[in-house]
């Protein structure tokens, strides 16, 4: 017998497949913290109150590509090496694809005996001619349609199986609409005889926030969420990007941002009827009882937060807290407060199959350990200088250092090279803090009592006690190079014997997929 196939034979003999089928749902750019889950009515009907709802996760970045590749990987930002949105910061480059790809949940899962399906946007760089185009199809995936680029409504293109398809604008060539299609399509060519792994990822609500004709006006008057730091004059506690340009915002900004937030609202319907049909076509195929929902988002989002415009990329609430519902076989309708971090996603599928694999992360349910209810997780973002722009009429034009500059926004910069930081997020019964360390020249330090200062009004990082910011510059400096199980849990709580049963499946899995994957190209 080939050396491959034996060792895949005794991988499959060792691995126990589970017939429970998935379907994880990634929006793009949905908050918790604004109310972004308000337009979610069948989502929070059929998902969350029929599983769990996590009151308390966080993304591993706040940023679309690396934080998807956090969700692919269950590594943190300084393993998986994808630190931005940019092929030189590691999106969906030559890198990425032969030493990420092959070691993804889907990889694993297709190992274990799934049937695996991809629809709608991957990473941010997917299809650049420069790293492969449409022809490259990622790993790991029996039916691909991977979104060239990043979040489009209409005008797009999709790899399909490694063909490039392009979208019009017409009505039926909106994007979400034809990820449910896709999916539709699937599940009723599903025969039964495996489980599957079902991936969509619509581009709602990321910009340029376009709804469905249907929903078009759906939420008129609806006003951005006016939090205690909305629109609010920055004082010198904050980092320099974010006192930067005027603050607050000119009171003509005010209904731009009003109409982002609609348009983002309205957008979302279409992904709340996607949830539905799908939720009612496996219900109808009696698949459901067999099928757990994951829906989550890859980042957060600011609307005037601190006079910030419209984005992510900040170290605040509404950037880095997303929602997490999950259902399926066995899950008890409840609410969790305990801290969960999207690199958890990876840890969770596998469990869902019975497959180990170290991560940086850790399964939310069935699995031996209970959730700890005092959790500290990481949170890492380096910033991006300009590349080749249009003028943008703003004085920051000739500053390469600054990015995502907009006239019509006051020529406020969400973005700059030394915007680059690693926080550490603790959520327990007694404490509720974040505390942030920025890579510039003044290793700028923004921290925050949550339990006093929601809205992070203001930055304690300089007058907290000496000793205590020591202790949260120790384990700071712990949590960016920690990996696998040092991610969770203290070095010292994980024995040897405890360690070695993780060690095994991932060293082997890993080259043995890798073994077969390249015997096919």
């Amino acid at each position: 017998m080939h050396l491959t196939s034996l060792f895949l034979l005794l991988i499959c003999l060792s691995l126990s497949v589970a017939s429970r089928n998935i379907v994880l749902i990634i929006t793009d750019d949905q908050d918790s913290v604004l109310d972004g889950m308000t337009p979610m009515t069948n989502t929070l009907n059929l998902i969350g109150r029929q599983g769990v709802t996590f009151t308390n996760c966080f993304v591993a970045s706040p940023i679309c590509c690396p934080n998807r590749a956090s969700i692919l990987t269950g590594r943190y930002q300084h393993n998986h090496l994808t630190v931005n949105n940019s092929i030189s910061g590691g999106c969906s480059s030559v890198e990425w694809q032969q030493s990420r790809e092959p070691s993804t949940f889907a990889t694993l899962l297709r190992l274990a005996g799934y049937k695996t399906f991809y629809a709608g946007k991957y990473l941010n760089q997917y299809g650049n001619e420069k790293v492969g185009g449409a022809a490259h199809v990622p790993v790991g995936w029996d039916w691909w349609a991977g979104l060239i680029g990043n979040s489009k409504y209409y005008d797009y293109s999709l790899s399909i199986n490694g063909t490039e398809r392009k979208y019009g604008n017409s009505s039926s060539d909106y994007l979400t609409d034809v990820i449910n299609n896709l999916a539709v399509d699937f599940i009723e060519g599903h025969s039964g005889d495996q489980p599957f792994l079902l991936v969509l990822a619509p581009p709602a609500p990321h910009a340029p926030f376009t709804p469905a004709d249907r929903h078009d006006g759906k939420y008129n008057g609806t006003k951005a969420k006016r939090t205690p730091n909305f629109n609010v004059p920055i004082h010198q506690d904050k980092h320099w990007l974010v006192r930067k340009g005027p603050t607050p915002l000119p009171d003509d900004i005010l209904p731009k941002l009003d109409e982002i937030y609609r348009r983002r609202w309205e957008a979302l319907l279409a992904v709340d009827e996607l949830v539905k049909n799908v939720h009612d076509l496996l219900e109808k195929r009696n698949l459901l009882k067999d099928t757990y929902f994951i829906y989550t988002s890859d980042n957060g989002y600011h609307i005037g937060q601190f006079s910030m415009p419209m984005d992510k990329r900040q170290p605040y609430e509404t950037d880095i807290r997303v929602p997490l519902l999950i259902s399926g076989p066995g899950i008890e309708s409840s609410t969790i407060s305990a801290p969960v971090s999207s690199v958890d996603i990876f840890a969770t599928l596998l469990s869902i199959a019975g497959v180990k694999y170290t991560s940086d992360g850790t399964a939310l349910f069935n699995t031996n350990r209970n959730l700890s209810q005092d959790r500290t997780v990481l949170i890492e973002y380096r910033g991006e200088r300009s590349h080749k722009r249009p003028s943008s009429g703003c004085p920051s034009d000739n500053d390469w250092n600054v990015t995502l500059c907009a006239k019509e926004m006051a020529c406020k910069c969400q973005d700059a090279a030394n915007n680059t930081f690693s926080c550490i997020r603790r959520v327990s019964p007694n404490f509720n803090n974040i505390f942030c360390i920025f890579e510039d020249d003044q290793q700028f330090i923004e921290a925050y009592d949550m339990n006093i200062d929601k809205y992070q009004m203001k930055n304690i990082g300089y007058t907290m006690k000496k000793g205590l910011r020591h202790k949260f510059r120790k384990r700071l400096k712990r949590m960016v190079v920690c990996r696998d199980e040092q991610c969770v849990f203290p070095p010292g709580l994980v024995n040897g014997s405890e360690n070695s049963k993780y060690l095994l499946f991932p060293t082997l899995n890993y080259f043995l997929y890798v073994l077969s994957y390249m015997s096919q190209v």
